[in-house]
């Protein structure tokens, strides 16, 4: 085993980074939403993905998310049964979250920069004119008109070093599908 950083092999690590130079890996990624039979609920289903060519399904890795919205806003709009669940857009501000902290933490020990602690938070104000038919999709920009992260970084950090993980945050696949314009298909058929 070579140098083990933050529980990564820094070998390993630059081994896979010269195959992707030669022969780029693709991930197929999927979530699946099923509606409940009552507005604003859903599941989501998340599980088998690709590796390259290669299918990967195992028990461990299939998640089941309930989303809907809170207490308070459920018996605002007037649903039957309020409850509290994640809402759509958390769970999208965490994943923004969540993939901020790896590409960091998986590209810091490459820069020499040795975290001993990272955090951040990411925080929008919505409006949810649009989701109600208020507004129309093209007022999305305005109803959700900026995305702010802070992130923390402990340990002996220079001001280089932070500068440096600055640039690590837009290496992030989730923050670039929020922060750059994305081609999107849609499809509507029966089931």
């Amino acid at each position: 085993m070579g140098q083990v950083i933050n529980g990564m092999d820094l070998d390993k690590l630059e081994a896979f980074r010269s195959a992707l130079k030669e022969n780029p890996v693709i991930l197929g990624l999927k979530a699946r939403g099923v509606w409940e039979g009552h507005s604003g609920r859903s599941t989501v289903h998340i599980g088998p993905y690709k590796l390259g060519e290669e299918s990967i399904d195992r028990d461990t890795r299939h998640y089941t998310i309930p989303y809907g919205a809170w207490r308070e806003v459920e018996e605002t709009v007037g649903f039957v049964g309020p409850t509290d669940r994640v809402e759509p857009v958390e769970m999208a501000l965490g994943a923004v979250a969540a993939c901020l902290i790896n590409s960091i933490a998986l590209n810091a020990p490459r820069h020499d920069i040795y975290l001993e602690g990272l955090e951040n938070e990411v925080h929008s104000d919505i409006d949810p004119s649009v989701l109600f038919e208020v507004k129309g999709p093209e007022s999305h920009a305005s109803c959700m008109p900026k995305i702010t992260t802070e992130v923390k970084v402990k340990g002996d950090i220079s001001d280089e070093q932070l500068r440096e993980i600055e640039k690590l945050v837009h290496y992030s696949p989730v923050h670039g599908m929020v922060e750059f314009a994305n081609t999107t298909e849609t499809r509507v058929t029966r089931i």
